[in-house]
């Protein structure tokens, strides 16, 4: 039992729903690492409360709740957060002798029944299991619990013999590890390219944090998109513990494309921070600066979202960040920023792109509610077929244009 567990455990007159909670934004706090008396529960709580009043245990548990309501709708203040941990051996064990369990193709995570977020029906496939690097925020840490990179040692003969389900169309290596962490040290990239030559009307997209440039090939297919997830300066220094930093992602993204290959990026997760918005124009600049839009396929935009197990692997782990320093809305079965949270940031990063990217480039919302895109991106979609149905067709286009050109 942790110090904060034993502290909740200790106060009286809880009940069990009460007790949950407090445990909850108790563990938020340590993670946090707030100065002052903010920093844990025991210096916001009372000492000479009366144990033996009801009452008075309710009035303190509900000023705590407003207190913390408080902090979480506050911009997070990085300045004050220095985290010095020791990622020694992270992502050094490398498994290279792992075969290709019975099923490696997944779908999508967004919640499809009900269509509450906008889903473009993605098939993943988990070519390699497990990321090196050590993003706060990161789902893959909830998936596989040993510290160990798993390479698909027979994913070519795997791929050879796959019947791809009736209207796939858009396939991502980058849910279960970072697509080009490896590069092509252990054929993972080979076995991929045979797998796009073979199936021409496939789109295929590497998702990395990577700066990584040594696989860039004259013959990588045109249907093989690879993006970069990027972030602000400060979040990115924060919380993405181990990888490149934007800077370097954006500069190998400009190598790719300057190699005659389609790129793509991923603003996403955006963080609601003290200086956000100067820092993701600064961001948007540096991509138009480097990228020429006609190379580029798509732009996604998209926030912190948590599942259930995310927030209780974050919460367990002890590790200090402050990605959960923020309202948890629920949202289509997971947590993340309120709407008008949302539709700031969101709006903004749009904004800040000049009018021959949004000509030229599919900018879209990941896994955020339909209501935000008409706001925020100006257009929306009816349905998820709509927006399937567009995004394929764009993407298509841009994949034939570019195989004509090479």
């Amino acid at each position: 039992m942790t110090r904060e567990e034993a502290f909740v455990q200790s106060i009286p007159f809880l009940s069990f729903q009460q007790r949950r909670i407090l445990r909850e934004q108790a563990q938020d706090l340590a993670l946090w690492n707030l100065p002052g008396n903010d920093g844990s529960i025991e210096t916001l709580w009372p000492e000479d409360y009366d144990r033996t009043s009801k009452n008075e245990v309710r009035k303190i548990y509900n000023t705590f709740m407003s207190h913390m309501e408080n902090l979480r709708k506050k911009e997070i203040d990085y300045s004050t957060f220095n985290p010095d941990y020791d990622f020694k051996g992270k992502g050094a064990n490398i498994n290279t002798d792992f075969k290709s369990p019975e099923r490696i193709m997944g779908k999508c995570p967004c919640p499809r029944d009900g269509e509450q977020t906008r889903c473009c029906n993605l098939k993943t496939l988990d070519a390699v299991q497990q990321c090196a690097f050590a993003c706060s925020y990161c789902s893959i840490q909830s998936f596989y619990s040993q510290n160990e990179v798993r390479v698909l040692s027979d994913l070519g003969q795997y791929l050879d013999k796959m019947v791809l389900e009736e209207g796939t169309w858009h396939i991502g290596t980058g849910q279960s590890s970072d697509s080009l962490l490896l590069g092509d040290d252990y054929g993972t990239l080979s076995a991929l390219k045979a797998f796009a030559k073979k199936n021409p009307d496939v789109v295929i997209e590497l998702k990395t944090k990577s700066s990584r440039t040594d696989w860039i090939k004259d013959d990588i297919p045109s249907n093989i998109i690879s993006t970069w997830s990027v972030n602000a300066k400060t979040p990115a220094q924060k919380e993405e513990h181990l990888a490149a930093s934007p800077e370097s992602r954006i500069k190998a993204a400009a190598a790719c494309a300057q190699s005659g290959h389609l790129v793509g990026f991923h603003i996403h997760p955006m963080v609601y921070f003290s200086g956000w918005q100067k820092e993701y124009s600064n961001l948007v600049k540096t991509i138009c600066d480097s990228v020429d839009p006609k190379n580029a396929v798509m732009i996604g935009i998209g926030t912190l979202t948590f599942t259930k197990q995310n927030l209780r692997t974050l919460r367990e782990s002890g590790r200090p960040t402050r990605v959960t320093q923020m309202s948890l809305s629920p949202i289509a079965g997971k947590f993340s920023y309120d709407t008008e949270t949302k539709k700031k940031m969101f709006s903004h990063v749009y904004s800040c792109f000049p009018k021959d990217w949004k000509d030229n480039v599919f900018f879209y919302l990941c896994m955020e509610d339909p209501l935000l895109w008409e706001p925020c991106l100006g257009r929306s979609y009816s349905c998820n077929s709509d927006f399937e149905n567009d995004m394929k067709a764009f993407y298509l286009s841009k994949v034939r244009r570019m195989a004509s050109v090479n």
